[in-house]
């Protein structure tokens, strides 16, 4: 198996901790690595503790690990947050001098500031130990410097000076700490593609053109990522004055006939409740990008929880089908954003893609989204109408034809009381149910073409360990590192509602069922209860705003 390595920086914002993180994975993919990155940071413009780690390997990669191979602490007092990751292997380079050293790992003053200041500035320093890290990996340095240009444009003279330093420091000073590692020969057309920018390209591959947001953390990236991409592609982006107005404006492109998403978190997914409700009755497809974070109210707004998916799945009032997709990777969160406004258009209801921030804002070496391409559904439309328009007409799939308004003949009322088949107010019993009837069959059309469960791992397991979402890369990458011929099989629950029935018979043969779950409550476990004859043995979860590590679920599974 291939061995993989964490590098680490950690520092006060404003010191460019990313986007030296960003810059060493730009780098590792240009040599070829498989990469994931992950970072954390709090809700501070300036100080405080911020760390960017990327984990690499030559082979496939499904998660960061935890622990680390080569820390950074760009000023003092950082690396002492970090003691658990540390190995008896791991270089510590802090540019401070302590009277204690670590317990684990090998301490090297390293004087970064004044390094940077030899170079002209102290916010490159970030770059200094990306040339440090550089010599330690044998990486190219040819390659990194075609890479620092291309990210920094005119300022790369600068920071290829402060590369350079970097590299003559570690080559004078720390070349007792040479990695063993042959960095590969290069993969073309491979980018570094966070969570958010993936969506983002679904959104534009999958035929989307109308993007509505008011900024919030995570997922304030699809916003910034579509709205510098709004000539190129002839989008309509909208930052509204917040999240009411968003998905009001949103709703009312979809109802004209745009391809139409939204996206906020938990907060400002509350605020769009009411919308989420209309389009229930109204009939009209809409997609919801929800990016989980912590709650309650603000709580940890720049960490990570699946805390949201009961709310997903209940949101809005009364009843009314809904679909809510839950991507396991960035290149879902790329499928299931063009497939989401599809399921959107094809069954006229509201479509949920939950995501997180650990799966929005990590990163990892990708193909070049921008040319895969996907073939957008085409939906049928009425272009004229006999003037007996039945837009709400009771059929056996329970999708109605649909005309855009100010079809000729096709005239309809669509508000947001109970209706006929006209779209006329009712509140007598027998409309009601029927209309209600109608709109639930959506979701047994629908259920063909929602994503399947997929099961990974020997047919001879005996375990089998139930996921969704982002945690599905921890799990996946620790049953890789677990020694050949373990017992454990993973299955990852794509469509987190409507349940698949299937699911059932996929579990009911193993004796033992673990689900893991990056919330206080387990919450998928209790839709599956509530749905499907379904007992796990054993529930692991995690809810301090921090994702799962693949070198802490083997300790629980062995």
């Amino acid at each position: 198996m291939e061995k993989v390595f964490t590098i680490k920086l950690a520092g006060p914002a404003g010191l460019g901790i990313k986007s030296g993180g960003q810059l060493l994975s730009q780098i590792l993919i240009a040599h070829g690595f498989s990469v994931h990155d992950y970072n954390e940071y709090p809700s501070l413009v300036r100080g405080g503790h911020n760390t960017y780690q990327v984990t690499f390997t030559t082979g496939e990669l499904f998660a960061p690990h935890h622990t680390v191979d080569l820390f950074f602490s760009i000023t003092p007092g950082h690396w002492q947050q970090h003691l658990k990751e540390f190995t008896p292997n791991t270089l510590i380079a802090a540019d401070e001098k302590v009277a204690a050293a670590p317990t684990t790992g090998h301490l090297e003053s390293v004087p970064l500031k004044d390094m940077s200041i030899e170079v002209g500035t102290v916010i490159v320093t970030n770059t200094i130990c990306v040339g440090l890290a550089a010599f330690l990996f044998h990486l190219d340095p040819e390659i990194c410097h075609a890479q620092i240009t291309q990210q920094f444009g005119k300022n790369a003279e600068m920071n290829i000076k402060a590369f350079d330093a970097g590299w003559v420091y570690a080559q004078k000073h720390l070349s007792a700490y040479l990695q063993s590692v042959n960095p590969p020969k290069g993969v073309a057309n491979r980018k570094l593609v966070d969570g958010n920018e993936a969506y983002g390209w679904g959104f534009i591959q999958g035929g989307g053109n109308f993007y509505s947001a008011y900024p919030m953390t995570p997922a304030t990236g699809a916003l910034h990522f579509l709205a510098a991409k709004q000539q190129e592609y002839k989008l309509h982006v909208v930052h509204a004055e917040d999240e009411i107005g968003v998905a009001s404006i949103a709703s009312g492109a979809a109802f004209a006939g745009a391809r139409a998403a939204v996206g906020t978190s938990g907060g400002g997914f509350a605020l769009m409740n009411e919308t989420i409700s209309y389009c229930g009755v109204t009939e009209i497809g809409m997609v919801f990008y929800l990016v989980s974070r912590p709650g309650p109210a603000t709580g940890l707004p720049t960490y990570t929880s699946q805390g949201d998916l009961l709310y997903a799945i209940n949101s809005g009032h009364g009843e009314f089908p809904k679909i809510v997709l839950a991507p396991s990777s960035q290149l879902e969160s790329f499928e299931f954003s063009a497939l989401s406004l599809d399921l959107a258009a094809a069954y006229q209801l509201p479509v949920l893609v939950v995501s997180d921030k650990f799966l929005a804002e990590s990163a990892v070496s990708l193909e070049d989204l921008s040319q895969k391409k996907v073939t957008p559904l085409s939906v049928e439309v009425v272009k004229e109408g006999d003037g007996h328009f039945k837009r709400y007409a009771l059929t056996p799939t329970g999708v109605s034809p649909v005309a855009l308004p100010g079809t000729k003949g096709a005239e309809f009322i669509a508000n947001s009381y109970e209706h006929d088949e006209y779209g006329y107010s009712a509140e007598d019993s027998e409309t009601t149910v029927a209309q209600l009837e109608k709109r639930h069959r959506k979701l047994d059309s629908a259920k063909p073409n929602l994503p399947k469960a997929v099961l990974h791992g020997s047919p001879k397991a005996t375990k089998l360990i139930v996921c969704w979402g982002s945690v599905a890369g921890p799990v996946l990458e620790a049953l890789r590192l677990l020694p050949a011929g373990h017992p454990y099989a993973a299955l990852v629950v794509r469509t987190v509602w409507p349940i698949d029935p299937e699911i059932e018979a996929l579990t009911k043969n193993y004796p033992e069922i673990i689900t893991v779950e990056n919330n206080q409550t387990a919450q998928l476990t209790t839709v599956l209860r509530s749905q499907i004859n379904f007992h796990p043995t054993r529930v692991i979860t995690k809810f301090d705003g921090r994702p799962f590590y693949p070198e802490e679920l083997i300790k629980e599974f062995t």
